[in-house]
């Protein structure tokens, strides 16, 4: 194995700490200004110090190249963070390709391809087919992939180093987050939260990908009923933060598993839906603090914190902001996980009991969407926030998805000392349990399923040192987009593909910046800034988001697989310069389309199958080998659904999928060989939202 560090990575490694909360170099005149890491800083600031784009020249910026993954379909969502270091621009693709570019031209370098995954189709992937990035140092590349193995490659070359697993995908664990590397380390998390797997925090050597040590996020204890904190979710999918002066990791734990049934697990689920303080050699849980107790809601913490310095009363504090799903935000002394702004256990609603919901919530002061329902549809019912899903179908606001703030970064800007917080918005969610019901997700519906609401998005920007909302933006469609604030701009993307510059004090919009082109889809993934030869970029990746799309089912995320980098123009380019990738392309497995038919065959064997609250009902059935079987699907529930089932030969599916109320029959032949065979829902492409069970063949 290769094991010496490039000059450039060295050179990297022993400015990393002086600048790792720093957030760049000084203004105006740069030569050269790396985005080395997932928030430029190891404290996701997601700031640039550098003043060649600004808000008086802003409305001249242009596309300097354009580059084409040609890796998309109507599962990819293109999230993944650019990484600049020294010239060269690290991306991947939805499927885990890497691609190295020159980054002032977006000429391709090398690619990696990863021809050893599984068909994508096998993967248990809650939220669609993506990864959120790779992480540069040490001379090498690390990118986790959705088969739940994290690979080094060599930067220079994109030659596998060393390839290590983390998780076994089988068991329903995946990966799309963005390594993080600090202190020759690679800390990884996992996703699976949606499956009920258990979370943990790992840490590899970056030299040889051995495993240094591992924490688990559910601890057995008072705070989980019996053993459900075996499968209590509490996944870190999403990555952490690091301050290594205090020698402290920030990790972001997910939901608690079942999501909306909290019926088998009474307690506060310690420690999901928490931010939780690690320390960085040892992996020790320092301190936490959860934003939500015993989570019922699917309000997990999604979305990267920023570590920052709060002046407040002419003190200065380290501090760290979080912005939860439910819609607010946390600014916490990092030091010991103390609110600077005060957060209040408030009671809550504690019916139905079987949920057992717990009696308080925390709740901040600072506040970023709305947290009630603005008009209610007729016939439905709003109830107010944090109450436990029941029986009856209950409309709140925020929902599960796509409605507070989300994976999507927020930055933070030491001029303005604002934070900015793409904040989802406003969309509210029926809400739907039963008490019988323990599958994996629950039942929810979203606004398309809901007629008569309508959605829109916020963008936040807090003054930290009041904690009060300093200006806000509304868009029509709910905030998906990662933020990065360059000098006096701060930069954020729209779901139909715009891309927008606003003066980072006022809020003013300064340039809008909209393609038909071909392969350009929505602005939902994670800008950078940097500065090579001199010339200011900001680079966006335009691909859309499968996330956006089967949660809202609008048609506001179009599909695309660009990478685009902005700068003012340079005399001599007429036009931006276009690269086109020719990767090998992953195997996707999806199900053969078979049409449902009215009635099923003469002789076969009828299996009825309900499918309502994301769960089929039954959750098995049993088969004879080689019989002529007849599956008569009826959707029961409140969204559309399908029914798909591996066989030896592949999976096959319903063509197209079922309204509520419809029913159909799926018509095939039963394996010869006895065995189990998954069988589940496909309309979504991924099986976190869906149902799932087990066909058993016997022999005749």
């Amino acid at each position: 194995m290769k094991r010496r560090a490039s000059l450039v990575s060295l050179a990297l490694a022993l400015v990393a700490p002086a600048l790792a909360l720093a957030g760049g170099g000084p203004p105006g005149g740069q030569h050269t200004l790396d985005w080395p890491f997932y928030g430029n800083d190891l404290g996701g600031m997601r700031y640039q110090n550098v003043d060649q784009i600004t808000p008086t020249n802003v409305a001249h910026l242009t596309p300097a190249w354009i580059f084409h993954t040609t890796v998309m379909n109507k599962e990819t969502s293109f999230e993944a963070q650019p990484i600049e270091v020294a010239g060269t621009l690290y991306i991947a693709s939805p499927h885990d390709h890497v691609f190295a570019l020159d980054a002032t031209t977006g000429a391709l370098k090398w690619t990696y391809n990863p021809i050893d995954m599984p068909p994508l189709f096998r993967l248990a992937l809650c939220c669609g087919q993506t990864s959120r990035g790779v992480a540069v140092g040490a001379g090498r590349v690390f990118v986790a992939r959705m088969d739940a193995v994290l690979v080094a490659l060599d930067a220079a070359t994109g030659r596998v180093e060393w390839e290590t697993r983390v998780a076994d995908w089988h068991k329903k664990y995946a990966e799309n987050m963005a390594p993080q590397v600090v202190a020759g380390m690679v800390l990884m998390g996992s996703s699976g939260g949606e499956y009920q797997k258990r979370g943990f925090l790992a840490a590899y050597d970056a030299a040889t990908g051995r495993q240094l040590w591992r924490i688990h996020t559910t601890l057995p204890g008072a705070s989980w009923a019996g053993a459900s904190w075996q499968r209590g979710g509490g996944n870190i999918w999403v990555t952490p933060e690091v301050d290594p002066q205090l020698g402290l990791i920030y990790a972001h734990t997910g939901n608690a598993s079942p999501d909306i049934n909290g019926s088998r697990r009474a307690g506060d689920n310690l420690y999901t839906d928490a931010l939780l303080a690690v320390d960085l050699r040892t992996g020790a849980v320092r301190w936490h603090f959860q934003e939500v107790h015993h989570d019922i809601w699917d309000y997990d913490t999604a979305q990267p914190a920023q570590l920052y310095t709060l002046v407040k009363n002419g003190q200065s504090i380290p501090v760290i902001g979080h912005a939860n799903k439910d819609g607010f935000y946390f600014i916490l002394d990092r030091r010991t996980g103390q609110p600077v702004y005060p957060v209040r256990e408030a009671p809550v609603p504690t019916k139905p009991e079987w949920q057992h919901p717990a009696p308080t919530q925390p709740e901040s002061t600072i506040v970023l969407i709305p947290q009630a329902v603005e008009s209610t549809p007729p016939g439905l019912t709003a109830a107010p926030l944090f109450t436990p899903p029941q029986e009856q179908p209950l409309l709140e606001q925020p929902g599960a998805e796509i409605s507070g703030p989300e994976w999507t970064p927020g930055a933070y800007s030491p001029r303005t000392r604002y934070a900015y917080i793409p904040a989802g918005g406003y969309s509210p969610w029926l809400y739907h349990a039963t008490p019988t019901e323990v599958n994996s997700y629950g039942s929810t519906g979203s606004p398309p399923a809901v007629p008569g609401l309508k959605s829109y998005g916020l963008f936040d920007a807090v003054d930290t040192t009041t904690g009060r909302i300093a200006w806000q933006t509304r868009v029509p469609d709910v905030t998906i987009s990662g933020a990065v604030v360059a000098g006096d701009l701060v930069f954020w993307g729209l779901d139909d593909g715009t891309f927008l510059a606003q003066d980072a004090g006022t809020g003013r919009i300064l340039w809008r910046y909209h393609s038909h082109l071909a392969g350009v889809g929505g602005a939902n993934g994670s800008s950078a800034a940097y500065v090579v030869g001199g010339r200011e970029y900001v680079v966006m990746a335009f691909g859309g988001s499968s996330h956006v799309r089967g949660d809202t089912g609008m048609t506001a995320s179009p599909l695309g697989d660009a990478l685009i980098a902005f700068a003012l123009p340079r005399e001599g380019q007429s036009a931006a310069r276009v690269v086109t990738a020719q990767p090998v392309q992953v195997p996707l497995g999806a199900p053969a389309a078979v049409s449902g038919v009215a009635r099923p065959p003469a002789g076969s064997t009828v299996i009825e199958l309900k499918t309502h609250d994301l769960i089929y009902d039954p959750h098995s059935f049993t088969v004879r080998a080689a019989a002529r079987v007849a599956v008569h699907v009826m959707d029961d529930g409140l969204l559309p659904a399908s029914f798909a089932v591996n066989l030896p030969t592949g999976a096959i599916g319903l063509a197209q999928p079922l309204n509520p109320g419809q029913e159909t029959y799926l018509a095939f032949t039963a394996p010869q060989r006895p065995g189990a065979y998954e069988f589940f829902d496909a309309i979504q492409g991924d099986k976190g939202y869906a149902p799932a069970g087990i066909m058993r063949v016997v022999q005749r």
